[in-house]
């Protein structure tokens, strides 16, 4: 009876074990920094350095694998997708930004700018990405991945240091409002006084008239 019950404890066990790693993610720590990313921001709309307006001003993305890697190292990249990230000041207190060194649970990267097709044939590539209507004001970065064949992670690259606080982005969120919307608004407001000014005069006109009927 015991052999029996100590099977069961044992299958429970390894079962558990298989889900627990079928379910789990690649490891952020496990990943190579092959790739080099620089971004910088296209802005029409403000002439500070490093801020863009969200659904207005776009990022301009180049990466490229480090020339110091192997040649043998990029062999398994299919595919590279850049993200657009919160820095840590940006997390504080927001879990749901929360970074996780498990991919799969990791709330970094929230934001897809991009992902194509490698090609070691091209030594530089860049893309331009407008930032979307939808994305928070906050502080940012951006990360690429090098995707293997089954779309698992294999390796990354960041256009901020490994602690995330250098070559940093903010992103201004729009304020819901167009300008014919304010203007239309204006015109309301002033449209509202003119008629409430207008109905105190002829109500003193009225009330005066009466006076000088009843005389």
């Amino acid at each position: 009876m015991s052999s029996v019950v100590e099977f069961e404890l044992w299958y429970i066990v390894v079962i558990s074990c298989l889900v627990a790693w079928v379910s789990a993610g690649v490891h952020f720590s496990s990943l190579p920094n092959t790739l080099e990313v620089i971004a910088a921001i296209n802005s029409s709309t403000t002439p500070v350095l490093n801020v863009a307006m969200a659904g207005r001003d776009q990022f301009v993305v180049s990466w490229w694998v480090n020339e110091l890697s192997s040649s043998w190292v990029d062999s398994e990249y299919k595919t590279v997708k850049v993200k657009l990230c919160f820095a840590p000041v940006s997390q504080v207190d927001r879990r749901w930004r929360k970074s996780n060194n498990d991919l799969k649970k990791d709330k970094t990267c929230q934001f897809d700018m991009s992902e194509q097709l490698y090609n070691s044939n091209i030594k530089n590539n860049t893309i331009a990405w407008t930032v979307q209507r939808d994305v928070p004001k906050g502080t940012y970065f951006v990360r690429a991945y090098a995707l293997n064949a089954s779309g698992s992670e294999v390796a990354y690259g960041q256009s901020t240091n490994k602690n995330k606080t250098s070559n940093l982005f903010t992103v201004e969120a729009i304020s819901g409002r167009h300008a014919s919307l304010n203007i239309a608004t204006v015109v309301c407001s002033a449209f509202a006084i003119v008629s409430l000014f207008g109905f105190f005069i002829m109500e003193k006109w009225s009330a005066k008239r009466a006076a000088l009927q009843k005389k």
